[in-house]
Parts: C-alpha cells; structure tokens; sequence
C-alpha cells in the first residue's frame, strides 16, 4: 500500500511538536468544545463505538468522541502535541489509547474500527487520498468517517523548503475536492455538518492583510462495500 507521508513524517512532527504550546486554550474544539460536541453527537449518534483518530494532534477528535462514550484510538506522530492531549484526556477523566507513531507505522488492523476521524490533517499529507483508502482499510463494513479541513490561505506556500517534499494541499482543500477524493476512496453517502459550527469559527485566511474567512467543512461518509 501506497504510504501516506513517506517523506514528509518526520519533518511535520518536528513542525507540530515546536508548535504544540499555541494550541493550549486557542484550538477551536476547546474554546467550542459544547458546540463541537453537538456536531459530533448529531454526525456520528449515540451508539457506543470504537473509534480511530487518525492524527489526533492535540486530540481534537478523541476528546470529542471519548466525551460521548466512545472507545478511542488516537494516533499522532508529534510528541508535543500528544503532551497536550493525554493531559486534556486527563484533566476531563477519558480513556483514550493514545499511539505515538505516524499513521503509515502504527500497524493498526484492518477492521478495527466502527468510524474513523481525520480532522485538519489531509492538507499536511503527501498523499492524502491514501489516509482516506487507510481509513476504508480499518473501517469495519458499513463504518463510517469523519473528515475536516478547510482552505487557509490563498498566497503562495512553498512545503518543501520546510518539509522536504512538496504537499497537493498545502494551502487547503475545499470541500468539492474531499467529496472527490472520498469518492475515489471508496466511500458514499457524503453528508455536509459544517452548517453546525460558527461561520467564523478560524477566523480570515492565513494571508497578510486577508479580510475573507476560512472555508472550512466537515464531511461524513460511509463506506461502500462490494
């Protein structure tokens, strides 16, 4: 199977881990953790699941997940920002199994989970299309994913000075463009949530002097079966 960031792993741990410090009370799942919870709770339902988070980063996800009772994997190559979400897992008593490993190298099995979750993660990978046949991989029949992303900047942004290899989406992605790539992926009935979530829940684009907003979504999608 085609590797998710053969190139890029290492550097964009190193990237997030330096990084970790500024997502302590500014991330948007804790400043909105109620209304992402309503999200979440309305996505993805009631039933008691297992779940993989797949580049949990701070644990955006699996906070989330584990809160309405769900069994979570969550999985991050970064130290630093793992730091930040055993100790917010802590802080709320949840159960999350945490794996410090890149999605390429944490040797999950196939059919594991019941919904995987893949949050602001896609537009950092080298081969993005391949986390979501990974997530298609681990997903037990008829399992479910959860993706958002968003576009973040529109000005030039070169990755591979930084990363060592250059990135499809390194600006972001839209949402016609996931919708695309979860199709090929293996996956239908595309559900759109973001209707859920403050328009301006990121604030303007990553640009010098950007007065418009971040376009962000959040899909749901379920996995079509031979």
């Amino acid at each position: 199977m085609t590797r998710v960031a053969p190139q890029t792993a290492k550097a964009m741990s190193e990237h997030w881990t330096a990084r970790a410090h500024r997502f302590d009370g500014a991330a948007s799942h804790l400043k909105q953790f109620d209304t992402w919870l309503n999200l979440f709770r309305q996505a993805l339902g009631e039933k008691k699941l297992d779940v993989v988070d797949l580049g949990t980063g701070t644990g955006a996800c699996a906070l989330l997940c584990a809160t309405l009772g769900h069994r979570v994997t969550a999985v991050d190559g970064a130290s630093g920002m793992l730091d930040y979400a055993r100790a917010q897992a802590k802080e709320r008593g949840l159960d999350i199994r945490f794996i410090e490993n890149t999605m390429d190298d944490a040797d999950l099995p196939d059919a594991c989970a019941d919904i995987v979750t893949i949050r602001n993660v896609l537009w950092t990978l080298e081969q993005p299309e391949q986390t979501l046949r990974l997530a298609h991989r681990l997903l037990r029949p008829g399992g479910r994913i959860l993706v958002s992303d968003g576009l973040w900047r529109t000005s030039p942004n070169t990755s591979a000075d930084a990363f060592g290899a250059e990135l499809p989406f390194v600006n972001g992605l839209s949402e016609t463009e996931a919708r695309a790539m979860l199709d090929r992926a293996g996956f239908g009935d595309i559900t759109a949530w973001q209707h859920l979530l403050p328009n301006d829940l990121y604030g303007t684009m990553y640009d010098p002097g950007a007065q418009e907003m971040i376009r962000f979504f959040v899909l749901t999608a379920r996995q079509r079966t031979a």
